[in-house]
């Protein structure tokens, strides 16, 4: 799917990397809520198949004074984003794809390199 396509197309699949608004309530606790956007990490044998995708949430850089080293900073306009934003991997979660409301464009391979990079710190991998 090309960056240039803002709309989430139907029957179209989401891709990782590829950055979403979506519906993430209800919510618990503090887990981000509400309307925003997120990134998609699930592969796309997953995205395919599954009506579940993994999703890492983004929240606005203004809120995140002192960031960790499981956030990755990415400045607007990549991936469509409107502000200078941070991928939360510390709170990725599976979500429905119902919960999908617009396709806001895709990230660079060198900013998906470092969401992996940060994935690793938050999930203990290798």
């Amino acid at each position: 799917m090309s960056s240039s396509s803002p709309q989430l197309a139907a029957g179209t699949p989401p891709c990782r990397g590829e950055v979403y608004s979506l519906r993430l309530d209800p919510a618990e606790g503090s887990e981000q809520q509400g309307t925003r956007p997120a990134v998609v990490v699930s592969r796309d044998a997953i995205n395919r198949a599954s009506p579940v995708i993994v999703i890492c949430p983004l929240t606005d850089a203004r809120h995140v004074p002192r960031p960790y080293p499981s956030d990755v900073l990415v400045k607007a306009p990549e991936g469509g984003l409107t502000k200078d934003s941070v991928v939360l991997t510390g709170q990725i979660r599976a979500v429905a794809k119902i919960r999908l409301l617009r396709r806001l464009g895709e990230l660079r391979p060198d900013t998906m390199r470092r969401i992996e990079q940060a994935l690793k710190i938050t999930l203990q991998l290798p």
